[in-house]
Parts: C-alpha cells; sequence; structure tokens
C-alpha cells in the first residue's frame, strides 16, 4: 500500500513539473498561429482588388481556395486544434505564393504594354507632366519585378518572408496603375485633364469626363490603385458569405490537391441539410 501511494506521489510531482512547459508550448503555439492567420488576412487582402476588378477566371478559383483553406485555419484555430490550423496556415501560404507569382507575371507585362502603347500616343504631343509619369510609372514596375525576382528565389520553405516580398511587388504595381490613369486623361481623353482634380473622387470624375474609349478599364485601374473595389461586387468578402467548404474535398489540379477533414465534408450538402444558408 506504502508503494503504490508513493507511485501516485512521484506521479503527481512529475505532472506538476511538467505542466508550466506545456502551458508554456500551448501559448508560444497560440500566438504563432494568430499572428500567421493575422498575415495571411492581409495577404488575401491586398489581393483582393486586382482580382475583383481584372481578374481571370483561373485565378478567381485560386484566389477562392486560398480563403477557403484560410477560413479552414480560422475554424480549427478557434476549436484551439492549433496543430492541424497551423498546417492549414501554412498550406494557405504555399499557395497565396503561387498564386502572388501567376498575377504578378500578368500584371508586369500587361502594365508594360500599357505603359508603352501611352507612351507612342504621346509621341510628339507631350504635355508638360507626361514625362514625369512614364518616369514614375517605368520606375514602379521596374520595383515590382525587382522584389518579384527576390520573392522567387527566397528559399522555398521561408513563406512569410517570400510573400512580404510578392506583396510589396503588386503594391507597386498599384502605383504604376495610377500613373498610367494620369496619362490616360493626359493623353487618351477627348478634352484637357483638369489639373486640380487630384484626389481620388475628382480622378473618377475626370475618368468619366473625358475618357471615352476603354472608360470601365480606366475605373478598373483607378481603383485598384487604391485597394478598392470597382462595383458592388467585392470577391474576398462574397467568398466569406458563402464559402462553399466542401469544394476542399475536390482538388484543383496543378494547384492544391483534395482536403477532408471529416468525412462528412467529402460530399457537398444537399439543399435540405445545408444549414448555413438562411
Amino acid at each position: 500500500m506504502l508503494r503504490i501511494l508513493s507511485f501516485f506521489i512521484l506521479m503527481a510531482i512529475a505532472w506538476t513539473e511538467s505542466s508550466p512547459d506545456q502551458s508554456s508550448s500551448k501559448a508560444t503555439q497560440l500566438i504563432r498561429v494568430s499572428y500567421g492567420l493575422k498575415d495571411n488576412y492581409e495577404f488575401l487582402r491586398i489581393l483582393n482588388s486586382t482580382i475583383t476588378n481584372r481578374g481571370t477566371e483561373e485565378q478567381k478559383k485560386y484566389y477562392k481556395r486560398c480563403i477557403q483553406h484560410h477560413i479552414e485555419s480560422e475554424i480549427l484555430h478557434l476549436q484551439m486544434d492549433l496543430g492541424r490550423s497551423y498546417a492549414e496556415l501554412r498550406r494557405t501560404q504555399g499557395l497565396l505564393i503561387r498564386l502572388y507569382i501567376l498575377i504578378l507575371d500578368e500584371e508586369v507585362e500587361d502594365l508594360e504594354k500599357e505603359l508603352s502603347r501611352l507612351a507612342r500616343l504621346a509621341n510628339g504631343k507631350e504635355k508638360t507632366e507626361t514625362k514625369l509619369y512614364l518616369r514614375l510609372g517605368y520606375r514602379e514596375i521596374a520595383v515590382a519585378k525587382q522584389r518579384l525576382m527576390v520573392g522567387k528565389n527566397i528559399r522555398p520553405y521561408l513563406y512569410l518572408m517570400k510573400l512580404q516580398e510578392l506583396a510589396y511587388s503588386l503594391k507597386s504595381l498599384k502605383q504604376a496603375e495610377k500613373y498610367i490613369v494620369l496619362l490616360g486623361l493626359l493623353h487618351d481623353s477627348i478634352e484637357d485633364f483638369d489639373p486640380e482634380a487630384r484626389s481620388f473622387p475628382g480622378l473618377v470624375a475626370e475618368v468619366n469626363r473625358i475618357i471615352v474609349n476603354d472608360t470601365e478599364k480606366y475605373l478598373k485601374l483607378l481603383y485598384d490603385s487604391q485597394f478598392d473595389s470597382y462595383g458592388a461586387t467585392n470577391f474576398y468578402e462574397m467568398v466569406w458569405k458563402q464559402p462553399d467548404m466542401f469544394e476542399l474535398a475536390q482538388g484543383i489540379p496543378n494547384f492544391d490537391p483534395s482536403y477532408v477533414r471529416n468525412p462528412k465534408e467529402a460530399s457537398p450538402p444537399t439543399a435540405a441539410t445545408d444549414s448555413t444558408k438562411p
């Protein structure tokens, strides 16, 4: 009897000695996941206006998938399943890196072509600020290309560092979009641009007033340069309202394999069983 009592005392001492370490480890893991989720939200938000305004169907499909995995990591975080939440967080970051690179490669090409077109339009008809806007536009694209190259060449497992460089690259391209709009107002318009209209609402009004061809294209570029959505649709919010989480069980070829947390999630809900809809 004494031996049994001594055994339980030793077990209790061992538990009390290890408990603080376990609590500390749990707290550290919780902080790491919380910060990671915040970072992922920012990386998703930076992409939103570009996808909403000018994204292709392929880009929208990939972006939706990233949001779905982010939602899944948020759910696991709320359930305190921190290990799986962190795994989903990393998975989201890996997909975001691929999506950022896809978008940046296409954006750099498109914006360079647009600047070259406007440079040809301005040739021989330069105005006071023409050369300034061209120089600033090309400078921002050059910065974006440099940061894109840095992001691509950072070690593959350093997800956060890669995403920081890629996000910086996209921000530079959004600045270039602003100069493209200003050049369009100078040289792709039917009337003179009001030099006093420098605020965002003023530029929107000027685009609607003096640009007849490609008005919507210029408005989308202008809204995207302000991280805003042109029109009522906001793709990120649309997915959050109806995330269709069952789609995670269906793999996207060459982008993301299938993911199933519980066997019930392997098939889409029917109208009778879907309790998430009002």
